[in-house]
């Protein structure tokens, strides 16, 4: 773009159509203020200023309108000619640049936030699976009082939602460890629109548009279904006077064209499960901060601020895509896209396992907490199994070293101090004694045992806090578990 020293428009290229909406012939005879943002202007006319003075080329940032409206960040490079008595102007569009930094901006808040929620959630939920464990070892006193029986179970309450929020707390930072299952979406979508109806009240109308021959994803089952959930609840929150639920799936084909203008999404095929409401709706300001981890809009102690950031680190740990639409006063729609599988068929993800029996076996407990660690015995003496206790890493490899023959199975803390954790002595005790069994058990597990935020194919993790039936299972799970699939924990 070329203007004389007052800014009028002498000259401009054909791309003035592409970034700005404006063919040349529509802006050329006007002053480039008419185009600039009226808050920036006065920076902008000092740049000018500042190239004639000195006939230096300036660099600077500024916003200009679009002929439709909207505001187009411009990256300039001035040049005053004195011969010409012109500037000489040489823009560049910073939409996607800006698109990429505000995400990059995004992710690094994401994993400060996490960083510091790993290693509160560690040391949180140790303590949690003291309380837990001990809760539950007084309801099963047959002549407690049915008075503190009551007060117990309170206690064993809070602690279920204090270990939820934990959940919450990883999940928002893509730090929880996921066990992807090969399931169809309109499956698991029909389970959990049963508990919607009871869940979110006669005054919402809940329809479904499930699409035919939906593409297979592979996905925690778990973690989606509390993601349906959570932006289920979102919805009802967004329509106090009730209103309608839409719940939708469909296969769809993201191409180049959607993945530029939507950062952080990939070309590929998708199902698209999407949830939207004919609620209140958000304006532009508050959809861009939605994700944000603790941002809230509900009064205070009517929300956690977590429910759409757990949705959002769930499906980028997953690879998947999120997108949130919304107009004021008309609703908001969400949609995830999850990556298709290649893998045909599935898994009932709703299929229920019997509890296992007691075992009498042999299992050496290996954990650096010791009120973790007692309580976590006293589970496994409980359901019948002989228990030795370890203190770390170390103490464990030594007590395999003296009676290798005594254990059947490992139960080890992920996370321990020293230079043997959890992982360590699985693979040194794995090549030195191969018919041992093992499971580990972790309160943060972050990538000491996981690849990608995916469990490894075979490893068995117990999430603290755990309660003495989960415990009870994966031993069964473990120890009847053939010889030949042992290799695979060589983590």
């Amino acid at each position: 773009m070329v203007t004389d020293g007052y800014g009028t428009i002498q000259q401009a290229s054909p791309s003035a159509r592409k970034v700005l909406g404006y063919a040349p012939e529509e802006i050329i005879g006007r002053s480039g203020a008419a185009f600039v943002m009226a808050e920036e202007l006065e920076a902008t006319r000092a740049e000018m200023r500042a190239a004639r003075r000195h006939s230096t080329t300036r660099q600077f940032r500024c916003r200009y309108i679009h002929k439709d409206g909207r505001v187009v960040p411009l990256l300039w490079m001035a040049t005053w000619s004195q011969p010409d008595h012109s500037y000489f102007f040489m823009g560049r569009d910073m939409s996607e640049y800006e698109r990429t930094e505000e995400q990059l901006r995004h992710a690094q808040k994401m994993e400060a936030v996490g960083q510091l929620t790993g290693g509160v959630a560690h040391d949180f939920n140790n303590i949690l699976m003291v309380i837990m464990t001990n809760a539950e070892a007084v309801e099963e006193e047959e002549s407690l009082d049915p008075y503190v029986r009551d007060r117990v179970k309170g206690i064993s309450k809070a602690t279920s939602r204090a270990a939820a929020l934990t959940r919450q707390l990883l999940a928002f930072s893509r730090r929880q460890p996921l066990r992807p299952q090969l399931l169809n979406v309109n499956d698991l979508t029909a389970g959990v629109g049963k508990l919607l109806q009871r869940t979110l009240g006669e005054q919402i109308e809940i329809d479904a548009m499930l699409a035919d021959e939906l593409w297979h994803v592979e996905i925690d089952p778990a973690q989606l279904e509390s993601a349906l959930v959570n932006l289920s609840i979102n919805a009802r929150d967004a329509m106090a006077n009730g209103g309608r639920l839409l719940i939708e799936t469909r296969n769809v084909t993201l191409d180049r064209a959607y993945v530029q203008v939507n950062p952080g999404a990939a070309t590929g095929d998708y199902v698209m499960l999407s949830v939207a409401d004919t609620g209140v709706g958000m304006t532009p300001g508050v959809a861009a901060r939605a994700f944000d981890p603790f941002f809230t809009t509900k009064p205070v102690g009517k929300g956690t601020g977590l429910g759409l950031s757990m949705v959002y680190g769930f499906i980028k740990q997953s690879n998947g895509h999120i997108k949130i639409c919304s107009t004021p006063g008309e609703g908001t729609t969400v949609k995830l896209y999850l990556p298709r599988s290649a893998a045909q068929g599935g898994e009932d993800p709703s299929t229920a396992t019997p509890p296992p029996p007691r075992g009498q076996e042999s299992v050496l407990v290996v954990e650096d907490g010791e009120e973790v660690r007692t309580a976590v015995a006293r589970q496994l003496r409980s359901l019948g199994y002989a228990v030795v206790e370890a203190a770390d890493g170390a103490a464990g490899l030594a007590a395999l070293e003296a009676e290798s023959d005594r254990y059947d199975l490992v139960l080890t803390d992920v996370i321990m101090p020293g230079s043997i954790n959890g992982k360590a002595l699985a693979e040194e005790a794995g090549r030195r004694w191969p018919r041992l069994r093992f499971v580990f058990m972790s309160g943060y597990p972050d990538n000491a045992i996981d690849r990608e935020g995916r469990l490894d194919r075979g490893v068995l993790l117990l999430s603290k806090p755990f309660r003495k039936s989960d415990l009870a299972q994966i031993l069964r799970q473990a120890l009847e578990r053939p010889a030949a699939e042992l290799e695979v924990r060589a983590i």
